[in-house]
Parts: C-alpha cells; sequence; structure tokens
C-alpha cells in the first residue's frame, strides 16, 4: 500500500481507529497494572481470575458502545430522531442498572453482640434465611459508579461523532464554496474576454482606414493577446511576467491608433520576482483607460505603474478625462473585475478608485503566491 492510500484510510478511517486505540487501552491496562503488581510481590501469583472478571465487565461495556456507536447514535446524529433515541437509551442504562443489581453478590450482614447481650451471655441473633437479606433497591446493591460510566460513555461517543461529523459538514461546504468560486471565475471571465476582444477590434477597425500597414500589425498584436487569453486565462494563476507582457502587448497595440498627443507613460520594477497572479486582473483598468481617457482633440495621457513590494503587487492607472468622453467609468468589465477580486482574494487587497472631474485614478493592492508556497500534488 502506497504511503497515499495509507494516509486515505486513516482520513477516512479516523473516528474508528481513536475508538479502536481506546478500547485496546480500556483491556491493556488492568493486564499491565496485574503483571506489575505480581512483579513486585513475591508470594502473589498472576490472578487470572480476577483479570477474567474485568475483562468480562469491559467486554459488557464494549458491547453496548458498539450497539450506541452503530445503531443508536446515528439517531441522533444523522437522523435528528431525539425521541428514539433517548427512549432506546433509557431502556439500556435501566436494564443495565437491573443486571449489575442482580447480578452483583449481596454484601455480607455483621452481626455484632449488643452490650446486653455480651453481659447476659445470650447468644447473637441468627444469619436470616438464604435469599431472604434485605437489598434495597438501587442504593445499596446497584453499582451506581458502573451506571455513571455508561451514561458518560453513551455521551463521549455522542461528542466524537459530533465533531467528525462538524469536520466533515466544513469540508463538504468548503468543496462546495471552491466549486461555487470556480464557477463564478468562469462567468466573469466569459464576460470580460469577450468585452475586452470587442474593444480591441474596434481599435482595430479604426486602424484599417487609418493604416493599414498598423492595422495588420494590430492583428497579429491581437494573436499574441488571445493566445494569452486561451491559454492563460482560464488558469487559476499565471505569472507575473506574463500578465505584465500581457499588459505591454496590449499597450503597444494601442499606441498604433493614437498619435503624440496621448502621452502614454508605464513604469514597472526592472526585475519581476518570479511570482504568481490571477489572470487578467487588471487589463480592466488599462483598457478603460484607453476607452475612456483618450481624446483627439485635447492632450491625454495615460500613466501606468507596476511594482513589488513586500510580496504584494502595488498597480496604479491614472488617465485624463475629456466632456466628450460621455460614457461613465466602471462598465460591466470594471464590475466583474471587483467580483473577481472579492472571489479570489477575499478582505486581503485594497483597491481605490479616485474620480476626478479631469482624471481618474486606479490604485490596486493585492498580495502576490509565490512557487515555493503552492501546495504540491
Amino acid at each position: 500500500m502506497s504511503r497515499k492510500n495509507i494516509i486515505t484510510f486513516l482520513r477516512k478511517h479516523t473516528e474508528a481507529l481513536i475508538y479502536a486505540f481506546c478500547w485496546l487501552m480500556i483491556f491493556v491496562i488492568p493486564f499491565v497494572m496485574m503483571y506489575l503488581r505480581t512483579r513486585n510481590s513475591t508470594d502473589e501469583p498472576f490472578q487470572w481470575d480476577e483479570l477474567t472478571r474485568v475483562w468480562t465487565a469491559e467486554g459488557a461495556f464494549l458491547a453496548i458502545f458498539i450497539i450506541h456507536n452503530c445503531f443508536l447514535a446515528p439517531l441522533i446524529i444523522y437522523k435528528n430522531r431525539r425521541k428514539l433515541y433517548f427512549g432506546l437509551v433509557t431502556i439500556i442504562v435501566v436494564a443495565f442498572g437491573i443486571y449489575q443489581f442482580n447480578a452483583r453478590p449481596p454484601r455480607p450482614h455483621h452481626f455484632h453482640k449488643d452490650r446486653k447481650e455480651m453481659v447476659d451471655g445470650s447468644q447473637p441473633r441468627p444469619l436470616p434465611p438464604p435469599g431472604r437479606h434485605h437489598r434495597p433497591f438501587f442504593v445499596d446493591q446497584v453499582d451506581f459508579v458502573s451506571v455513571i460510566i455508561l451514561v458518560l460513555m453513551f455521551g463521549m461517543n455522542l461528542s466524537v461523532k459530533l465533531l467528525f461529523k462538524q469536520n466533515e459538514n466544513e469540508k463538504k461546504l468548503q468543496r462546495l464554496m471552491n466549486e461555487n468560486l470556480n464557477q463564478q471565475l468562469e462567468y466573469l471571465k466569459f464576460q470580460i474576454n469577450p468585452h475586452f476582444f470587442m474593444n480591441t477590434l474596434n481599435n482595430i477597425h479604426a486602424l484599417v482606414d487609418i493604416d493599414p500597414e498598423e492595422a495588420k500589425e494590430s492583428i497579429i498584436e491581437l494573436s499574441k493577446l488571445m493566445r494569452y487569453v486561451l491559454y492563460d486565462g482560464n488558469r487559476p494563476l499565471t505569472s507575473l511576467r506574463k500578465e505584465c507582457n500581457f499588459i505591454d502587448n496590449y499597450i503597444e497595440l494601442m499606441r498604433l491608433r493614437y498619435s503624440d498627443k496621448v502621452d502614454i507613460k508605464t513604469d514597472r520594477d526592472d526585475n519581476l520576482p518570479d511570482a504568481l497572479i490571477a489572470p487578467l486582473i487588471t487589463i480592466t483598468y488599462v483598457e478603460n483607460a484607453f476607452k475612456h481617457g483618450v481624446s483627439y482633440q485635447h492632450r491625454s495621457f495615460i500613466h501606468i505603474t507596476t511594482h513589488v513590494d513586500h510580496g504584494r503587487l502595488l498597480f496604479t492607472c491614472e488617465n485624463s478625462k475629456h466632456k466628450e468622453s460621455t460614457e461613465e467609468h466602471g462598465g460591466v468589465g470594471l464590475a466583474n473585475t471587483r467580483k473577481r477580486l472579492d472571489l479570489i482574494y477575499g478582505n486581503d487587497y485594497t483597491l481605490d478608485i479616485n474620480d476626478r472631474e479631469d482624471t481618474y485614478f486606479v490604485r490596486l493592492d493585492i498580495p502576490l503566491r509565490f512557487a515555493a508556497d503552492e501546495p504540491k500534488g
């Protein structure tokens, strides 16, 4: 059996293994104690009869435990049939108490001469006839400790089962959340990609009339972008370098369309770390800057920075705004990107958007993941 199969077996049967280990200890401890006692005493032999009586009593508890664990506990843990469970448990406890009352031998009665009998020499009172001795029910004869142990054993069994059931429910909930997360991410990507390509094709269409040669080059650049979207965009994580190269290709594609009146600047760290990032997480803001921040009548600017600091990506994008740009910032692409950020990074990211009168500024701070931190296998 391989190591992986062993680990899978242990995880699947953890509860049963815990029970088996505990009961093994319960049966082994009396033997060890008896062995140590006889070893320290040279005159006392190993009392197998006493050990057998102890094991017999423990065997009765084990049989009741198996019944409770396999048949009774599931009634309340998995089926929520409380009345049936407590009714059956009460019957077992009462039957166990009656068994203790009838099976345990009566305590011997001691008859002492009272002071008067010692003086006049009279004989002590005779022993009561067999079977007529006084046995107060559940007061003198019943082993209360055994009954309490039985009840505590039921409680411990329920506690362990509840613990494992809660753990199982949490795993199922986590699997459902992961499946839902993947479905939502795929849905959002499906919305972002057509949105992105639609704007890019519109840009190339504008270039066809202005400069056919540049339009041809733009188609080549677009094919590179499509390759990245198809192969890397469908992965949960991609290389930070590939994501940045994708942004560079998109910016170069946009440069072909605009004149020198548009001030396009990018600032990036020279040596990017070998880190991982969610794909297509910043392109929407770059695309939005070109869509809403460029004017053919006025000077426009787009400034993009990408830096890495203490394992986090700091991305900023600032662009000009003009009155002729009537469309609002924050269309389908921006809304879906924010949803993706929420799903992927939870509360561990910062997105600041400052929509001023003449400029639009975005600052994104997200954690990076590194290959050494990713689970293997």
